[in-house]
């Protein structure tokens, strides 16, 4: 039985109300706050504005840490921190998501998917096409892309394409199963007759899907679910509830929340 999270604390020295996205490490964290910039909150516990390096009109699309590594993916291309500063990579498009996958790093864009090739960042694949999210297995690449799912051969460089009628923003397997989240705020699952459905709820807009140690996590406007599958059907679990949840970030033995108008949560697993 899963039982809601315990919520240890409010983070009361958070930066603003209203948090778009939160990473955090065992050293530092850093927060998008809407309308206000970026933050980071380094080891000592204080609070400090991080834009230093990012360029006026710039837009957070997710902020992520890849081993000890903090990325930010943005409407004018993926930086990197260090230094105590952001550095823009090779990708100067819009950038939507990068992942780790064993050796390989990969970068979901608003022309394609982009691996980083030694030092440099080149297009790989779809170069035509939004990607949003990407799943990487040894064979294939699961994509997220403006028109719904694709699934990218990389051994025979073909592809099969899933138009929704919808974009697909984020993707997790749960339970051998992949589900995703639409633009429209819906819920996307395997049909089991090889395609997928979008079911949209009337109360709740799903904002995106994180994956965690603990399970795959739904953020949305109504709070924060977890994802489970009951035989065929999916099932969506309360966790914290009052408050739009934006964001989550996992670290050690807690679990930090971003929200709109209630600032931060810091959670137990």
């Amino acid at each position: 039985m899963v039982t809601p999270f315990k919520v240890v604390s409010d983070v009361t020295d958070c930066p603003s109300p209203d948090i778009l996205s939160i990473s955090a490490s065992r050293d530092s964290m850093f927060a998008a706050a809407f309308g206000k910039g970026m933050f980071r909150k380094s080891a000592d516990g204080r609070w400090t504005p991080a834009d230093d390096g990012l360029p006026d009109g710039v837009i957070v699309n997710r902020l992520q840490v890849i081993d000890g590594s903090f990325f930010l993916c943005t409407n004018k291309g993926l930086f990197f921190h260090d230094s105590n500063s952001w550095f823009l990579t090779d990708i100067t498009i819009p950038c939507y998501q990068v992942v780790k996958k064993s050796a390989i790093l990969a970068a979901a864009t608003e022309y394609g998917i982009w691996f980083k090739i030694g030092t440099q960042w080149k297009s790989v694949a779809y170069a035509n096409k939004a990607i949003y999210d990407l799943l990487l297995t040894p064979q294939y690449y699961i994509l997220g892309t403006s028109q719904g799912i694709s699934l990218y051969d990389r051994y025979t460089d073909s592809a099969a394409d899933f138009p929704l009628g919808t974009g697909v923003t984020s993707m997790a397997i749960v339970q051998s199963r992949l589900v995703g989240a639409s633009m429209g705020g819906g819920l996307v699952l395997g049909n089991q007759r090889g395609g997928f459905i979008v079911s949209d709820f009337e109360d709740v807009t799903i904002y995106s899907l994180k994956s965690t140690e603990t399970g795959v996590h739904a953020c949305s406007s109504r709070g924060l679910y977890r994802i489970q599958m009951l035989e065929s059907q999916v099932i969506m679990r309360s966790m914290l509830t009052g408050y739009p949840v934006t964001d989550l970030s996992s670290c050690g033995d807690c679990m930090y929340v971003s929200t709109l108008n209630w600032g931060l949560k810091k959670v137990v697993l």
